[in-house]
């Protein structure tokens, strides 16, 4: 039959790789017993080992793969950490990590100390943009196979395992329009370093349009208090409920902490979605509206690239988690 894959495994069952990852490693979440059942059936037919698929790595020498993380404050980095520890446990691969910090440097670096340790393939969630960070990553792609983790670097050559951006994006507009509001704002944070964040607030800018809406895309403030005014001034005089999207999960506690310094309420005044889902997420507000990204499909798609010798050769994006977007109170109102 030939090496088989998680993918493999995942055509032949009828269901998703993330499916598959997720039985593996005893996650099943809200899977039903007959999924699951069925998905350890083809497993058991068909022999596949996980702790063997190491060996697929181009260079496979270590049986190590490097995960390099942008920015360990943000929930997302943490969720994505811990889904890619236990999909490369269970696939028999040690992970290394390291944190650039947002620093384009730092990330060069880190680049170069684990294929020095003999990483055999590096996951990474880039903080660097332009020519010469592309460059710099395809050289690097040429010595181990690299893959992208939400973040692009036009230019590189490099796949990008990521969420469908766009459609979460539209489906959170579109929840908000039909729940009464003409205006939106896009909050997002200073400075746009972030070619994710960059991705989504395009997607909103070209959501508002297609609907009629106004409003646009707003770095909220720090501290707190400037935030607080910030938000007063959006929704002076403005005809309410008006929406706003948190364009990641720092960003909505930011939100959070702004709202309490104001008389202004949500689902009353405001309507509120974000991205990324957190315990939190299910408590504020009644529970907020969320686009929920698969962290357990990015992991096992990223992991799937490299195992498939992609990260040096393959195609420029790879989106493979659709993700899906949670209505809670937060948009429905009252």
């Amino acid at each position: 039959m030939g090496r088989m894959r998680i993918k493999d495994i995942a055509a032949e069952a009828g269901v998703s790789p993330a499916t598959v990852s997720r039985v593996l490693n005893n996650r099943p979440g809200t899977m039903s017993d007959e999924t699951r059942a069925r998905v350890k059936a083809v497993i058991e037919r068909t022999g596949y080992q996980p702790s063997n698929a190491a060996r697929s790595l181009r260079r496979g020498r270590t049986g190590a793969i490097g995960l390099i993380l942008a920015d360990m404050c943000n929930p997302y980095s943490s969720a994505m950490l811990e889904a890619l520890a236990a999909d490369a446990g269970n696939r028999g691969l040690a992970l290394m990590t390291a944190v650039s910090g947002n620093d384009a440097e730092q990330e060069e670096r880190a680049c170069e100390r684990l294929i020095a340790a003999g990483v055999d393939g590096l996951v990474v969630n880039s903080c660097r943009a332009g020519d010469e960070a592309a460059a710099s990553l395809a050289a690097a792609g040429r010595l181990v196979p690299i893959v992208l983790l939400d973040r692009a670097v036009p230019g590189s050559g490099l796949p990008l395992v990521t969420s469908d951006n766009d459609r979460l994006m539209r489906e959170m507009v579109e929840e908000i329009h039909r729940r009464g509001c003409a205006i939106c704002h896009l909050l997002d944070e200073r400075g746009r370093t972030s070619a994710i964040r960059r991705e989504r607030a395009r997607s909103f800018e070209r959501e508002l349009a297609a609907r009629g809406m106004t409003g646009g895309t707003v770095a909220l403030a720090s501290p707190a208090a400037d935030a607080a005014r910030q938000l007063e001034e959006l929704v002076r005089g403005a005809v309410s409920p008006i929406g706003l999207i948190a364009v990641n999960g720092l960003v909505l506690l930011r939100l959070v902490e702004a709202l309490g310094e104001t008389d202004l309420s949500a689902p009353g005044t405001l309507r509120i979605a974000t991205f990324d889902e957190y315990a939190w997420n299910r408590a504020l507000f009644g529970g907020i509206t969320t686009a929920v990204q698969d962290t357990a499909g990015l992991a096992a798609a990223a992991l799937d690239a490299l195992l498939d010798g992609r990260g040096t050769d393959g195609p420029a994006r790879t989106a493979v988690a659709p993700g899906r977007v949670i209505v809670r109170a937060s948009t429905r109102g009252n």
